[in-house]
């Protein structure tokens, strides 16, 4: 684990000031993108050398080819020195509770080219809020990204323990089967605790801030302070500030506050779906026992699960990923859960302070033995469930029993034994000479006869108004004696498209041969249609004008879902003029304010009068391939 300085300032507060608690409460899991090559480039790859010595040279990630030691020698020498200066700063409030050390592992990300935002919209944060969010998970070419913070949650379990003179603090990290991804995570802006703008690399000679005349202990790191720029800065100037944080309270979420059904993030992750992480970050609450109020989520640090190995899909590094599934009521699909143990020792040995991570086997107290615990009391309440429900139907067979001897005299039991023997005697006259069963035989057989020269009529009757058609099929009932079962599709469906306004959300006049699309008005305008069952046809005719902006077309799936194979046709009957920057861009998902699925730009692009499918192959996730026909 990278454990920051001010965790270890806070614990040291919460230490000598008894107002003062610190408590291990939230985390979140991460996916940390694959590193590139050196040289390499590539969105939501990270890139060392995106970051510059002190000297002005980009940093050198050529020398050692090891992914491991550059990331561990940039987050010392740019993030932890980055905060190394701001609580050394003269200006810095001591008072304050809330730490500068998530923004700062954000920025370092950001600036790896690892982590990007953007403003979220009205339907993602509460009106009257402003955060942000990261951007769609895409695989564009060139722009690829897929986000980096994946789930977050509470920590909800934790023990102080003492063993063998060292004191543990045991963090337990719980993500249920239950929960998926966090759809969409917001992050919140807040300032540095400093009135600096930036800080000078060079101030101590190149070296990280209080290192000066030292040698790293490890032969294969240096301590070369790292900077944003080739000026040798690390800049907070607010017209280029990067300073975000996860948003932890959940009634900023839009989705959960106007959603009466959630109430909480857990809630709000039974949404999500499978996803994969390989790093941890854990968080504590910083906060005044007199006054609750004063309060603080802080980042501790940042839990790497594994080491950075050769990627097999590419010729960088990755670290090894755990896969989260969760449970598929449509397949069946089991999911599975996690149960993480993190135990930080805090050693006061004068010659070795400092805070380690052991992972051992002696607690008492563990996850493991928390489940079954758990497990053993779901087992016993179920017991006691069972047995009560069986003392129940014992105590109704008892009132049973008591009603019949209470309302029921030998004398009536005599009165029911005759009669049933009685109806035995008359059964056995029935059958007691063969003239008696000659005579039965003899009607059933004149009761067929009857039923084959037609005088019993054996016609049935059916109701048919009880039969429907569903999507694709009808019922022909033109001929009285029978019903057909006829398919009604005719292989295609061609939808109407209109034009679309997607600066105001409005729709206006059809798209036909006599009414084509305007291509001067791209940069505002774009093209709408309903998606419907079975195969669709979308036939668009255009002018011969000029394009100021992507083609964007918006699939309007609020009333007609999205189902596994289905495909959308689209035919441009017009020629378009040559695409150059700009794209043919296909949206849909409307639930969450039209998502980006697929793009078409000038090099893959075939025609000009392009004809290209788009095939649903996933409807739970809204996951699509595109087919470029010509």
């Amino acid at each position: 684990m990278y454990a920051f300085s001010s965790a270890a300032r806070d614990l040291t507060r919460a230490y000598y000031n008894p107002d003062i608690n610190f408590e291990y409460s939230k985390f979140a899991l991460i996916n940390i993108p694959v590193v590139s090559d050196p040289g390499a480039t590539g969105a939501n790859f990270i890139e060392f050398n995106k970051l510059y010595q002190a000297s002005g040279s980009p940093y050198d990630d050529a020398t050692v080819d090891d992914a491991n030691v550059h990331f561990a020698q940039t987050l010392q020498n740019y993030a932890l020195n980055f905060e190394n200066f701001i609580l050394t700063d003269d200006d810095f409030d001591n008072t304050i509770y809330s730490s500068d050390a998530e923004k700062i592992l954000f920025k370092w990300l950001h600036h790896l080219g690892a982590f990007e935002v953007k403003t979220a919209n009205s339907q993602q944060v509460v009106s009257g809020y402003s955060r942000a969010i990261e951007v769609e998970d895409t695989t564009n070419t060139g722009n690829a990204y897929s986000r980096v913070v994946k789930y977050i949650g509470n920590i909800d379990v934790s023990n102080d323990k003492n063993y063998q003179g060292n004191t543990y603090n045991e963090i337990f990290v719980n993500v249920p089967s239950s929960v998926g991804y966090t759809p969409e995570i917001l992050f919140k802006s807040t300032n540095y605790n400093t009135t600096a703008t930036s800080y000078n690399a060079n101030l101590n000679g190149g070296i990280i801030n209080g290192r000066s005349g030292q040698t790293h202990p490890d032969a294969f790191l240096n301590l070369d302070a790292l900077a944003d720029n080739n000026s040798g800065e690390i800049t907070m100037n607010p017209a280029d500030l990067y300073n975000y944080g996860i948003e932890w309270n959940s009634t900023v979420y839009s989705k959960i506050a106007n959603d009466p059904r959630l109430n909480n993030f857990l809630d709000y992750s039974k949404r999500g779906g499978d996803f994969r992480f390989n790093a941890i970050l854990v968080y504590y609450d910083l906060y005044s026992k007199s006054n609750i109020a004063n309060k603080s989520t802080n980042l501790y640090g940042i839990l790497i699960l594994d080491n950075f190995k050769d990627d097999p899909n590419t010729t960088g590094w990755s670290i090894p990923e755990l896969s989260k599934y969760k449970p598929n009521d449509v397949t069946g699909l089991n999911g599975n859960a996690f149960a993480l143990k993190l135990n930080v020792k805090f050693n006061s040995s004068l010659d070795n302070v400092g805070v380690e991570m052991n992972i051992n086997d002696y607690s008492t107290f563990s996850m493991d033995i928390f489940l079954d615990t758990t497990t053993a009391l779901e087992n016993a309440a179920k017991l006691l469930v069972d047995a009560g429900n069986s003392y129940a139907a014992i105590a109704q067979r008892v009132a049973e029993l008591e009603n019949l001897i209470a309302y029921s005299t030998s004398t009536d039991f005599s009165t029911r034994i005759a009669s049933l023997e009685t109806a035995i005697e008359n059964a056995s006259l029935n059958y007691a000479s063969s003239t008696s069963i000659l005579d039965m035989i003899t009607s059933v057989n004149t009761r067929l006869n009857q039923m084959i020269s037609g005088v019993i009529p054996t016609e049935i009757q059916y109701n048919t108004n009880v039969l429907s058609a569903g999507n694709g099929m009808k019922i022909d009932k033109s001929n009285p004696s029978m019903i057909k079962i006829v398919n009604d599709n005719n292989g295609y469906t061609l939808n109407s498209i209109f034009n679309y306004d997607f600066t105001s959300s409005t729709s206006s006049s059809l798209i036909a041969p006599s009414n084509p699309f305007i291509l001067n008005d791209t940069a505002s305008t774009g093209l709408i249609t309903r998606i419907r069952p079975f195969d669709n046809l979308i036939r668009i005719n255009t002018n011969t004008g000029t394009m100021y902006g992507d083609l964007n077309i918006y699939l309007d799936d609020s009333i007609n879902t999205w189902k596994n194979g289905q495909t959308i046709k689209f035919s441009f009957k017009d020629q378009l003029p040559n695409l150059g920057t700009y794209k043919i861009n296909i949206y849909t998902d409307k639930n969450k304010g039209y998502v980006l699925k697929a793009s078409i730009d000038v090099t893959n692009i075939l025609s000009q009068k392009p004809y290209f499918e788009l095939i649903c192959i996933d409807e739970i996730n809204k996951t699509f391939e595109l087919e470029i026909i010509r």
